[in-house]
C-alpha cells in the first residue's frame, strides 16, 4: 500500500459511499458528484491499493473480499471523524432556523402533531411530518441520503448505514359502533368471525393489519370493505354494523367523535413497536440528536 503522504485520502469517502449505497449513481447523488467522478475515484483507489474493490451485479455493485475488508477498517474511523465535526457545531433551537422532515404514519402524526406544535412554538425550528413511501427500500434510501431527518416506523430490520432506537408500543383492538346490535362487550372467536369486517390493509406490505400481527393463522373473514386509511376505516365502521381492527392509540383520539367502542381481540397478536430510525452519519449530529431527544421525551410524557 502507498505511503500516507502519497495517498489521496479523499478517495476513501467516495469508496464508503459506494459501499453503503451499492451503486455508483446513488453514491454520486449522495456526494453531489457526477457518476463519472465517482467511477474515476474508485478506479484510482483500485490502482493505488492493487485490489479489485467492486464487481457489477445487475444495476448496482457488490464489494469484493478486498472491498469488504477495506470498509470494515475504514468505517469506524470515519464515523469518529464525523462525530468530532458534528460535536463542534452545537445546535440551538432558539437561534438556528431549521425545518426537520420526519416520516411517520397517521397514528404517529395524530399522537404527536399537537405536542410537537406546542414544543416548537417560539423556537426557530419546524418539524414537518410526512407520510412514508410504501416501498421500504425507498424509505431506507431517503434516510441514507438524508432526504429526511428521521423516520418513526414499525420497521425493525435495517441496513448497517442506519441507526435504530425503540420509541413506543401500541396494540390492536376490535372496533365497533357503540349502538351495534350484537356487540356490547368482549367477543368470542365465533362472534368475531361471524361479523362482516372493514379491513385495513397496510400500504407497504399490502396485508391486512391482523394478518401482519396475528400470532397464528386466522380463518377467512367476511369482508365488508377494504381501506388504506385508518380514519376512513373508523368512519365506515361508525356508520355500519361491520367491525374493524385498529390501533388502540388511534382509536382513543376518535372514539368519541365517531361514537365507537373498542374491545379485546379474541386471538393473540404481537404488539406494534415503533422505532426512531436515522442515518448513522447523523448519530452525533447535534441537530438530529436534539430532534430524537425531543420526540422521545414527548412520547414518554404521553405514556404517563
Amino acid at each position: 500500500m502507498p505511503q500516507t503522504n502519497q495517498f489521496d485520502l479523499n478517495l476513501f469517502p467516495v469508496f464508503l459511499a459506494v459501499y453503503r449505497c451499492g451503486s455508483f449513481s446513488r453514491a454520486a447523488e449522495q456526494l453531489d458528484l457526477t457518476q463519472s467522478s465517482v467511477s474515476n475515484a474508485i478506479n484510482r483507489l483500485k490502482k493505488q491499493l492493487g485490489d479489485e474493490l467492486f464487481i457489477r451485479v445487475g444495476r448496482g455493485v457488490e464489494a469484493t473480499s478486498a472491498g469488504h475488508n477495506l470498509y470494515h477498517q475504514l468505517d469506524s474511523h470515519f464515523n469518529a471523524i464525523d462525530d468530532v465535526v458534528a460535536a463542534m457545531d452545537q445546535f440551538d433551537p432558539t437561534l438556528h432556523s431549521r425545518e426537520f422532515q420526519v416520516y411517520a404514519n397517521e397514528v404517529v402524526m395524530q399522537l404527536l402533531q399537537a405536542p410537537i406544535d406546542k414544543l416548537t412554538a417560539g423556537l426557530a425550528v419546524d418539524i414537518v411530518f410526512k407520510e412514508p413511501p410504501s416501498n421500504e427500500e425507498q424509505l431506507q434510501a431517503d434516510l441514507q441520503f438524508e432526504r429526511v431527518d428521521l423516520a418513526i416506523d414499525v420497521m425493525s430490520q435495517i441496513p448497517s448505514s442506519l441507526s435504530i432506537s425503540f420509541l413506543m408500543q401500541d396494540k390492536l383492538v376490535c372496533v365497533a359502533r357503540k349502538a351495534h346490535p350484537r356487540i356490547q362487550g368482549p367477543l368470542s372467536s365465533e362472534a368475531y368471525f361471524s361479523e362482516k369486517h372493514v379491513v385495513f390493509k397496510m400500504r407497504r406490505s399490502n396485508l391486512a393489519i391482523t394478518e401482519l400481527y396475528s400470532e397464528t393463522a386466522l380463518p377467512q373473514r367476511k369482508t365488508y370493505s377494504e381501506q388504506s386509511s385508518l380514519l376512513s376505516m373508523l368512519a365506515t365502521t361508525s356508520k355500519t354494523d361491520a367491525i374493524s381492527v385498529g390501533s388502540s392509540r388511534y382509536l382513543k383520539e376518535y372514539a368519541q367523535l365517531f361514537n365507537l367502542a373498542q374491545y379485546p381481540l379474541p386471538f393473540d397478536t404481537r404488539p406494534i413497536e415503533y422505532h426512531l430510525i436515522w442515518s448513522k452519519k447523523l448519530q452525533r449530529n447535534s441537530a438530529n440528536a436534539w430532534l430524537r431527544e425531543q420526540i422521545t421525551e414527548l412520547v414518554q410524557t404521553l405514556e404517563l
